[in-house]
């Protein structure tokens, strides 16, 4: 029987906001689906609410900065895959357009209510209502920008560029941002009209801080955008990250042990060790049950222990020098092992040489062979050995690896970390 997890449980029913099929900012369709309540319900108690001293409003202002946008659709791990690299055009979902007519009744209805609480002297003074409805009309105009701009739009910009280029993409969305700001700049003109006679000072404190809040209420969802946008950007990066360590892994294990299968097929009991051992190997690495060396020189030594046992080569360990394995130099110590792999299964040598150096500054290793050498550039783009194995898993982890390989000397892999 599978346990869902009580944190998955709680992230799936998770409030948001949903922009298709909404009238605004999606509060309502967001909060709907959330409650499992009809979302017409909502609107129209928002609506009262606004009539009732504008606290509709306030809720629906602190809901729309507070929820996070939904992702508008999920799709299958290979399409995301294929519209990263660019293999396929993925189009966004189309949006499901309002029904005007529910909207015009739900419009006419609070004007309506809003017209009869002002009449019988139940609602905002004419001095603050006037202001508040202007400056309202301005920041939903302006934040429904933010709404609708991409992340990808977001990412592909860097420094400053990354916050202003996309309010400036387009001269409707340029339009749309005057037009709010001028409506807030209206709003702060007719507040300051109605203030009583103050003291310069006084009154230019004022001014100041209705000017300084009304910007930073503006670009508020701006900032929240951009932000949440960096964080997902992160993300993804720690999750492609992760792919590839698992990718690396597989090739250095199970599709290793799959190739000396293949060659050891004529011999069961070679084959039935080499399946027991990777199924150890692989739960030990799946449940994290490991039972890794505690220095780099007892790693290198074990690596190059099994490359011996595997391929049946002879491997000259020296290591000078020790330190505590920690995650990085466990990558280092894996490419190390590939490097020793790749040197045992294609240079065609009896003898590979390791030479490792470690100290304060510096760690640094040396695969050497005297076999015939390869061209990198001609190792085929799907081949993870030297590519995903050694030289990117060595990157990730703050390292670099040098190969120099030609049929006259061999093949030479530098792997360094400086620490």
């Amino acid at each position: 029987m599978t346990t869902v997890p009580h944190t998955a449980a709680v992230a799936a029913h998770r409030a948001d906001r949903r922009l298709q099929g909404a009238w605004l900012a999606g509060v309502c369709n967001g909060l709907a689906a959330h409650l499992g309540w009809p979302v017409l319900v909502l609107r129209v108690g928002f609506v009262l609410l606004t009539a009732s001293m504008g606290i509709g409003v306030i809720v629906y202002l602190a809901l729309w900065l507070a929820l996070p946008l939904a992702a508008e659709t999920v799709r299958a791990p290979g399409l995301e895959a294929a519209g990263r690299r660019g293999l396929r055009t993925i189009e966004g979902p189309a949006r499901m357009p309002a029904d005007w007519g529910v909207m015009s009744a739900v419009g006419l209805l609070g004007a309506g209510l809003l017209w009869f609480v002002q009449a019988v002297g139940a609602g905002l003074p004419v001095r603050v209502l006037w202001p508040a409805l202007t400056g309202t009309a301005g920041l939903m105009l302006i934040w429904w920008q933010a709404d609708h701009i991409s992340n990808r739009s977001i990412r592909r910009q860097s420094g400053l560029r990354r916050w202003f280029a996309p309010l400036t993409a387009h001269w409707s969305r340029i339009l749309r941002i005057a037009l709010g700001l001028g409506a807030l700049g209206t709003a702060i003109a007719l507040a300051v009209a109605q203030l009583p006679e103050l003291p310069e000072t006084v009154r230019t404190l004022l001014v100041l801080g209705l000017v300084v809040t009304t910007l930073l209420l503006a670009a508020a969802p701006w900032i929240i955008r951009v932000r949440r946008s960096l964080a997902a950007a992160r993300e993804e990066t720690m999750l492609a990250d992760a792919r590839a360590d698992m990718a690396a892994h597989l090739h250095d294990s199970v599709l290793q042990t799959l190739a000396l299968i293949q060659r050891q097929a004529s011999d069961p009991k070679a084959v039935t060790s080499l399946a027991r051992r990777q199924e150890r190997e692989l739960r030990a690495w799946l449940y994290g049950e490991t039972t890794d060396a505690a220095t780099v020189k007892a790693a290198l030594v074990a690596a190059a222990a099994e490359v011996e046992d595997d391929h049946g080569v002879e491997v000259e360990i020296v290591v000078v020098g020790d330190r505590e394995l920690d995650p990085e130099l466990k990558s280092l110590v894996q490419a190390a092992r590939e490097a020793m792999v790749n040197a045992a299964r294609h240079a065609g040598v009896a003898t590979i040489d390791v030479y490792a150096e470690l100290d304060d500054g510096l760690v640094e290793v040396f695969v050497r062979d005297r076999g015939r050498g390869f061209v990198l550039a001609e190792v085929p783009a799907d081949r993870m050995g030297v590519r995903g194995s050694i030289i990117e898993r060595l990157r990730r982890a703050g390292g670099n690896a040098t190969i120099r390989s030609d049929a006259e000397h061999g093949t030479e892999v530098r792997l360094e970390m400086k620490r």
